[in-house]
Formats: structure tokens, C-alpha cells, sequence
């Protein structure tokens, strides 16, 4: 793990909370609201809270490591 690999990793952290703070702000609502809508037809597919879970791993998990490989190859190509 080389310097770059980590600043990579901390800068992908970064875009994965504000992609989070994005979409808890702004998508999950409407999710919400058609899911309990649908709920009345029996049809409401997928919960909200599966799909939420999915962004928070792709956000905090999936994006740094993403960041420390990127970082990781930079430092060695350069």
C-alpha cells in the first residue's frame, strides 16, 4: 500500500458519503412513498431498505477500494 494507494482510497471514501448523503437525501424518499403505495396492490416489488443497503456497500465499501487500486496503479505507472 503506497501513499497514492491510500489518498486514492480517502478520496473515494469522500464521493461514496456524498453519493450516500445524495441519495438517503433526495431517492430514498420517493422510494419510500412508492413502495408504501404499492403496498396497497400487493405489488411493491423490492424494499427500499434493500436498495439502500446495496448503496451504503457500494458507497463505504466498494468505491475506497476502488480508490486504493486506481491510487495503487498511479504511483506505479508514474
Amino acid at each position: 500500500m503506497s501513499f497514492a494507494g491510500l489518498l486514492g482510497a480517502l478520496v473515494f471514501l469522500a464521493i461514496g458519503i456524498a453519493e450516500l448523503a445524495f441519495v438517503n437525501r433526495s431517492v430514498y424518499p420517493s422510494l419510500r412513498w412508492r413502495y408504501e403505495k404499492a403496498k396497497v396492490t400487493q405489488q411493491q416489488g423490492l424494499a427500499p431498505s434493500t436498495i439502500m443497503a446495496l448503496v451504503k456497500v457500494q458507497s463505504l465499501i466498494l468505491l475506497p477500494l476502488i480508490g486504493l487500486v486506481i491510487g495503487d496503479r498511479m504511483s506505479t505507472s508514474g
